[in-house]
């Protein structure tokens, strides 16, 4: 009986303990920006993976297609498209 008291209160305590370690850890806004940060430094990790990936399936798939096909950026299109229009008009 005295081992079930006993380990009736070391539960309780270890409880008490990490329910008091969690509220000083939310509690602090140190730790707070820290984990705002991590999660900031995930998703910007995360985006540029499947950023990673998708690039590289598309250049796959790209140089899969009968033809001779590359990828532009649509900016670098959008220049091009200006450059020949100038020149039509400078002509």
């Amino acid at each position: 009986m005295s081992y079930q008291i006993q380990d009736s209160i070391t539960e309780y305590i270890d409880e008490q303990v990490e329910n008091r370690i969690h509220d000083v850890v939310d509690d602090n806004p140190t730790i707070q920006d820290i984990k705002n940060d991590l999660d900031t430094l995930q998703g910007r990790l995360d985006e540029e993976i499947v950023n990673e990936v998708v690039k590289e399936v598309i250049t796959k798939l790209i140089s899969s297609i009968d033809g001779d096909y590359v990828m532009v950026k649509r900016s670098h299109l959008q220049s091009l498209k200006d450059q020949a229009t100038e020149s039509k008009n400078v002509a």
